[in-house]
């Protein structure tokens, strides 16, 4: 939520090729992205400055969990600033002495370059929240307050390795259901990446006898299902929370033993499958991967775990390593303040004419429009995300080589 100002009107834009397909702005340890902020001016005025901040945040919720929150909490991951345009934050001259912006469109590019960290995913939930946000901030004469853009969402998604080396055997588990059934549950592989698409997981059951002819099959139900555990700490505070993601019921079991049964269990989409975490400062996200089975003995049905192991769900294809030089966020918390820790900005370069343009408007009514040469600059307007528009008259703006000089760091 911003701050309306009538003269004022502002926009953060990014290149496409820093977003998603839905428009979502993605940034990860060691990534950079860049954009322009559009500044829209009415009128000629008096500015002591124009700031970009870079904040991210990883906040409880204190009061629906009944915890007490101490005045000397720090939720701030990070926060970073760079001047745009107009003088340093520390200069304090007479207002009839600062810049004068003239009224029109300007326009101001900015480079990001991420640390080799991993935050805390972007996350989103009724107990805590992780959030990544760029915000503009104009300081005008007369104004108590500076006058800011609604805050734009970045989606910060970390390197977890899915598994360091491709396993070679699947994972086994065996137990004796009756005095002659004893099965066998068989999983390929227990580590899966979170950015590919429409995943399954492939599960084995065989069941055998120890007698030589056909027995009667006292199995009732065979499920296999995920469970997500949350684990939210603050001090000597701790919440969990348990949640079935997915799961599956063989639909119909064999009447004999022995048996094999095999049934795929497909996994959520990226959007509601956050990454294994075990490096914030207040949320663990844990998974297990769970067959069990219903045995029979006359009425009674009793339920019994065949399989339950964990099972990761990473950022980073098979066998892939993540960087020597990845640094957990709970490694450098104590020394989170240190310029090395924290995200920077870059002085911009001017782009080439046969640099990829901005994608051109689409408001989401009809069909998209067409992809004009003269197309430009993304609009954040719609939904918090880097949607795009058409190129501004930069008849008013400052030239590009001028702003770069404005590009503070």
């Amino acid at each position: 939520m911003g701050t309306k100002h009538p003269n004022i009107d502002f926009n953060i834009l990014f290149y496409p090729q820093y977003t998603n397909e839905t428009g979502q702005v993605i940034c990860h340890p060691g990534s950079v992205f860049e954009g322009i902020v559009q500044v829209k001016v009415a009128v000629t005025m008096p500015v002591h400055h124009i700031k970009l901040v870079f904040k991210a945040t990883e906040r409880v919720n204190y009061d629906a969990m009944g915890w007490e929150k101490s005045k000397s909490t720090d939720d701030r991951l990070f926060a970073v600033r760079t001047v745009l345009w107009g003088l340093p934050s520390g200069v304090n001259i007479p207002q009839d002495a600062w810049p004068i912006l003239d009224a029109g469109e300007h326009t101001f590019p900015f480079v990001c370059q991420m640390p080799v960290i991993n935050y805390p995913p972007t996350f989103h939930h009724h107990l805590i929240a992780t959030a990544f946000n760029m915000v503009v901030s104009i300081s005008k004469a007369g104004e108590s307050s500076p006058i800011l853009s609604k805050l734009i969402p970045i989606c910060f998604q970390p390197i977890i390795e899915t598994i360091p080396i491709k396993n070679l055997h699947a994972f086994t588990e065996s137990h004796r259901l009756t005095s002659h059934i004893t099965t066998l549950v068989s999983v390929p592989r227990l580590a899966y990446n979170i950015t590919d698409k429409n995943q399954s997981v492939p599960v084995t059951v065989q069941f055998t006898s120890g007698h030589s002819s056909d027995e009667h099959f006292p199995i009732s139900q065979l499920r296999v299902y995920i469970k997500r555990y949350y684990s939210i700490n603050y001090k000597t505070f701790s919440r969990n929370e348990a949640t079935m993601i997915a799961h599956n019921d063989y639909p119909k079991l064999p009447a004999t033993c022995p048996c094999t049964v095999s049934m795929k269990l497909a996994l959520p989409n990226q959007e509601e499958l956050p990454a294994t975490l075990s490096y914030s400062p207040h949320l663990t996200i844990q998974y297990k991967l769970v067959v069990s089975v219903k045995i029979r003995h006359g009425p009674i049905h009793v339920k019994k775990k065949l399989f339950d192991m964990p099972i990761v769900f990473g950022t980073l294809p098979a066998g892939t390593r993540a960087p020597r030089q990845l640094e957990s966020y709970s490694d450098i918390v104590e020394n989170r303040a240190s310029i090395n820790n924290k995200p920077h900005f870059l002085r911009p370069q001017p782009r080439n004419q046969n640099d990829e343009e901005f994608l051109p408007v689409y408001d989401g009514e009809g069909v998209p429009p067409a992809y004009l040469s003269d197309l430009a600059l993304e609009d954040n307007l719609n939904d918090g995300h880097a949607t795009s528009i058409t190129r501004i008259n930069t008849a008013n703006s400052t030239p590009a080589n001028s702003l770069r000089l404005g590009i503070t760091g």
